[in-house]
Order: C-alpha cells, then structure tokens, then sequence
C-alpha cells in the first residue's frame, strides 16, 4: 500500500514508526558525481540530502561550473515507473501551458534497472524558502496570508483553465494520456467507477494485512452495505489538472517584504493528474481551509472569483465528501508496514477509523435510500 501526502497523518500516527517509502532506499555522494557528471558534465562541491521528502529522498547540489542550483529526487520503494512519469509529465504540461513557477526536468530514469538501481529526477532547484519551516518559525500576518492567497489562486486557475481537459480520473503517462493512479487503480471514465475500485482496493487490504485484522470484519460489512448504495449522477463534477498534494510543505516562498510574501516556486508534482474538482479539498490547501474563517473564507472568495469550483459551489459537495471519508478511512495507510504493530497507538486508529466509517455508512443509507 502507497502513502499519499504526509501531511494526512495525524499527531498520533507520527509516533509510530513506519518502513516507508524510503526504506532500503539510498543513493551516495559517489553516485550522484557520477550522474552529475554524466549529464551535465559538472563536478559537485556541494551535496545536501534533504529531510524533507517522506516518499522520496531529495538531494540539493551545487556544481564548480555553474550558479544555476539543482534538485535530484530518488523515488521510493511503492512505485515502479508511474510516480517518476507523472511528474515529468505534469511538469511539461506546466511549462507549456502556465507560467506557474515549476522545477525543469533536465533528465530522469523511470526504470530501476539502470545503472543507479533507483528511479530518479534531476531538476532545477527554484529559489525561496519552503512556507512550511517559514509557518515553523514566525506567524504570518493576515495580509502576509492574502498576499500567498493570490499567488496561489492565480496558479490555481492556470492549472484549471489553460491546460487541456482529460475525459479521465487519473495519473499522467508519459506519452500524455491518462493512466492509472499511483496505487495502479483506474484509469476511471467516471466517480463512481473512481470511488467504487478504490472501496474493492481497501476491501483487498483488509483481507490481506494482518494489521487490519481487528477490525477487518465490521469493515467489510460496511463495504458489502456500501456497495448496495445507488450513486446519484455526477454529471457535473468536471475533471481537472491536480498537482494531488498542494500544500505548504510543497510551496516556495520569498518573505523578503514580511506583509507582502510571493511564491516562488511549487514542488513535487509527483501525484499529479487528471481527478475531479473535488478531489483537491481533500488532497491539497488544508493550511488554508483548516486556518481561521478570516483566511478560509478569503481563499474560498478569491477562487470563486475565478470560477473555480470550491465546497461552497460543488454540486453536492457535502455527499462527496462523505464518500472521500468512509474510502480513506477504510484500511488506513499509515498503518502499513509499521516496525512495531503493537503500539497502542494502532489499536486506537484503527477503533477510530471504524467508528468513522460505521458513521458515514449510515449517514450515506439515510441520505440515499
């Protein structure tokens, strides 16, 4: 089972301790003189790795020869192929259609058969700091807030409007269609399809993990009452461009004026795809939506005026989310290949990812008989 963005964990699940994605995963200072000079033809002075990356392991290099400041990301043990080809591909799409503010490509590996025995990335490394360690260390006004708001939404709608539309729910391919998600789910034609596989994938979960064990059974009956629910039509829910994990840990920012902050750059585009609108609500500007009403409510604003579709003006929004919660609530990832599977802590996720799912299934009978 794959992790989605580290930022959907809870407080609790940060004290357990996972294998993850980086696991067993590695790349020396050897390695990387040797690509560096391979396709660049440079030499390093300066090779940093990163502790930021939770499903990759990011490296920052300086080279003798240039000024020009680099990125290489070594993509982690879950995915094979999809995850390194759908970034390159979203950050083409970027690069071609918008003037977002986006790492170049400068060469990559999508097979881990190479020279390297990993899959990589190596970029160009924007300036700015990352807003989460800025969010760390200081408290940034309201207007600081607005002033990241109206990056952000600018970029927003770029990403909604300029790039062409896909008539499917999924990740980008490298040859520019639509291809399964990173969990080699989909493609999808349509939510429903988009929701019911990801219920059968967790269904498959629950049966094969010995972690979910507990509450294995009272999920499957959930998931059996589950797909006895008819789903009203979603005809209105268009598919979009989503970078899939849009949040602070992932924007650059300038906070040379600390009232007026600028973004300057937007990382890791490796969720990146073609999903529903709604999607991102659920994946992406929880620092936002999650803020006080003032910085919720001017966001919301500020993409409305754009005309892009928020909770406040998706068609049956509420529903939809309850749909999101009772699937990721289902088999939880971050309870996959922990070191230790008897922390209480386990126990007491799984009693309230149960509690959860219990909850919804009955709110979503009630609403669709």
């Amino acid at each position: 089972m794959s992790a989605h963005s580290s930022s959907s964990s809870s407080d609790s699940s940060e004290l357990l301790e996972r294998n993850g994605p980086t696991y067993g995963i590695s790349f020396t200072r050897a390695q990387a003189d040797t690509l560096i000079q391979q396709y660049l033809n440079k030499s390093i002075i300066s090779f940093e790795c990163i502790d930021t990356g939770y499903n990759n392991l990011i490296f920052f290099i300086d080279t003798t020869e240039s000024i020009e400041r680099y990125a290489l990301k070594i993509g982690g043990r879950y995915w094979k192929k999809i995850k390194t080809e759908a970034e390159v591909k979203a950050l083409e799409l970027l690069t071609k259609y918008t003037t977002i503010p986006v790492p170049k490509v400068l060469a990559y590996s999508s097979d881990r058969n190479n020279e390297y025995g990993v899959e990589w990335i190596l970029m160009t490394r924007l300036p700015g700091i990352n807003m989460t360690k800025i969010c760390e260390n200081q408290q940034l006004s309201f207007n600081a807030k607005k002033s990241i708001i109206q990056d952000l939404v600018n970029y927003i709608e770029q990403m909604h409007f300029r790039i062409p539309r896909f008539n499917k729910i999924g990740a980008f391919k490298i040859n520019e269609e639509i291809g399964t998600d990173l969990n080699q789910l989909g493609p999808w034609s349509s939510y429903e399809q988009f929701i019911r596989d990801r219920v059968q994938a967790n269904a498959m979960d629950l049966n094969t993990d010995p972690v979910f064990a507990p509450v294995k059974d009272s999920m499957l009956n959930a998931i059996h009452e589950f797909d006895k629910l008819k789903f009203p039509s979603f005809t209105n829910l268009p598919f979009i461009f989503s970078h899939g994990d849009l949040d602070i840990q992932n924007i650059l920012i300038s906070i040379d004026d600390p009232e007026s902050p600028h973004i300057t750059g937007i990382v890791d585009w490796e969720w990146a795809g073609s999903f529903p609108c709604s999607e991102e609500y659920f994946t992406s500007y929880q620092y936002f939506l999650n803020n006080d009403d003032n910085v919720r409510n001017y966001f919301l604003e500020e993409l409305e005026k754009r005309n892009i579709s928020t909770p406040r003006t998706i068609e049956q929004f509420s529903l939809i989310e309850k749909f999101n919660r009772f699937v990721t609530n289902l088999a939880l990832w971050d309870l996959t290949d922990l070191v230790n599977p008897e922390h209480p802590y386990v126990s007491k996720k799984l009693e309230k990812s149960r509690s959860i799912v219990q909850s919804v299934i009955c709110e979503l009978k009630n609403e669709l008989k």
